[in-house]
């Protein structure tokens, strides 16, 4: 989980997950100046880490610290319930099962929010490109075979379209809830169209520049390539199926 100054929504969304034997809870905070580290250090089983500033980043020193066989990257405004957690479960035993995202479903249920959750899923379904907010989850083989995450925006674009050239992502169901603080702060219209533009601008950077490699930059932590703190590499052993 990538954070950044996030006290007021952090606690919530930690407790949002249950204590079990197969689930680790790892925060990687960016420089945080509000108390967001001391909400995660106040949550029993979470391990939190610093690193620079950058959701790329953050994540992909997630990764190497941790040990499961399917990892779930998730927003600290997102919340997972038990619900989310059991089909985690299912997609991890599943050996189809390679990468996916859930539905989305904002907050607070406004039907201007209504209506934008309502195209982010019909986006998700047809054209295979969940965003970040949806909790994105991979397999970490194929994580760490394609790289991990780029170390600029839009991370988790970038990582979906590359993830789609090796499997076709699962839209998993029920939605999960997240805030859309956003479209409150920016406008509704106004934060849409970004998002829109963000995106065309991707795609043409993708179709008419080199300035998207076919490879994530998670090696740049792996050996300490001066992204901060460095965490152990990756056992080479399939630990039992787990989110």
């Amino acid at each position: 989980m990538p954070v950044l100054n996030e006290a007021g929504n952090l606690g919530a969304t930690l407790a949002s997950l249950p204590p079990a034997p197969d689930l680790e809870v790892i925060v990687v905070d960016g420089g945080s100046a509000d108390g967001t580290r001391e909400v995660a250090g106040s949550m029993s089983g979470v391990l939190c880490l610093t690193s620079p500033r950058g959701r790329g980043v953050q994540m992909n020193l997630g990764a190497l610290a941790s040990r499961g066989e399917l990892l779930v990257f998730l927003h600290a405004d997102t919340i997972l319930t038990p619900a989310h957690l059991a089909v985690l479960r299912r997609a991890a035993a599943d050996p189809r099962f390679e990468a996916g995202a859930f539905e989305l479903a904002l907050t607070p249920p406004r039907r201007a929010l209504k209506f934008i959750a309502w195209g982010a899923n019909r986006r998700s379904r047809l054209f295979g490109l969940p965003y970040g907010d949806q909790v994105i989850c991979v397999r970490r083989g194929l994580f760490f075979a394609l790289g991990g995450y780029a170390h600029r925006r839009p991370e988790d674009l970038d990582l979906v379209l590359r993830l789609r050239r090796h499997t076709r992502l699962r839209l998993l169901e029920p939605a999960v809830s997240s805030s859309g603080r956003r479209w409150l702060e920016g406008g509704y219209l106004n934060t849409t169209l970004n998002n829109w533009l963000f995106l065309t601008r991707h795609l043409a950077e993708r179709a008419l520049t080199r300035r998207w490699p076919r490879r994530g930059e998670l090696e740049r932590i792996g050996r300490g390539g001066g992204q901060g703190p460095t965490a152990p590499a990756p056992s080479h052993t399939q630990p039992p199926p787990t989110p």
